[in-house]
């Protein structure tokens, strides 16, 4: 019967390929192009008879890369782009982050320490929360509630931003901007790798050095831990490339610099 059900299922086709095949391209390309993923799920749901739809997720779930929970997120960022910030996490996860807009992702401890090694005392942390200062350990920090994006910035800074937009691009663009007043003498920038973004390009051609991690980071909140579908970079904007290349090179990734 199940066989039956979905042999009558009807595929897009998007240039001459299936619509699934497209759909998990995009999808695993990143939050760029999750609009789009989104656009094209309703068009596939949109041409099934009553009842296919989640036949079809099923179906197709492993050329997908993700299956209802995530479809359904994605529809909803299409219709309203402001919400890709909640569709970060993997769908194990999804009963948990995706929907809550939850931007609360602290850094774990060990990658804390490699920046702290780099930058020695950490002066600031201008997008922060007190739990994550059990681990950053900064001498002054802002929350959610302080709006660090108000304030100057000074000394040598941490920086692991909010990633929703705008947020991500905002914080990015005053880092960039208080580097260029001389008020931060050092930064490390942590964000998720998306190189084909606004943000990452200015990061990474202002940048000293950039290093790609090995693996994702799992990424901790007062509940536990969840590893994002993406890798993750840091970006170094300072006089001491050199150490940073030495440091991060042997402890997180490859590096590169610019």
């Amino acid at each position: 019967m199940t066989d039956l059900r979905i042999s009558k299922l009807a595929p897009v086709l998007v240039g001459g390929t299936d619509i699934a095949v497209e759909i998990g391209r995009l999808y695993r390309r990143g939050i760029a192009d999750w609009i789009e993923c989104g656009r094209l799920l309703k068009i596939q749901k949109d041409a099934l008879d009553h009842g296919q739809w989640l036949p079809w997720l099923e179906h197709n779930r492993q050329r997908l890369g993700f299956g209802e929970s995530v479809a359904q997120r994605l529809m909803q960022v299409a219709a309203n782009p402001q919400l890709t910030g909640d569709l970060w996490w993997n769908e194990k996860r999804s009963h948990r982050t995706i929907g809550t807009g939850n931007n609360e992702w602290y850094t774990p401890a060990e990658y804390i320490d490699v920046a702290r090694r780099v930058l020695g005392d950490i002066d600031l942390d201008p997008a922060s929360h007190k739990i994550a200062q059990c681990t950053v350990r900064a001498r002054k920090f802002y929350t959610k509630q302080d709006d660090g994006l108000s304030k100057q910035w000074h000394g040598r800074v941490w920086l692991n931003p909010p990633y929703a937009q705008p947020l991500i691009s905002q914080f990015v663009d005053k880092l960039l901007a208080e580097r260029n007043a001389k008020r931060v003498k050092a930064a490390i920038l942590l964000a998720h790798n998306f190189t084909d973004t606004a943000w990452f390009q200015k990061a990474a051609m202002l940048g000293q050095a950039i290093c790609f991690t090995r693996g994702r980071i799992a990424f901790v909140d007062e509940r536990g831990s969840a590893a994002p579908i993406n890798g993750q970079v840091f970006i170094y904007f300072g006089p001491d490339a050199g150490k940073f290349f030495d440091v991060f090179s042997e402890n997180v990734g490859v590096v590169l610099r610019p």
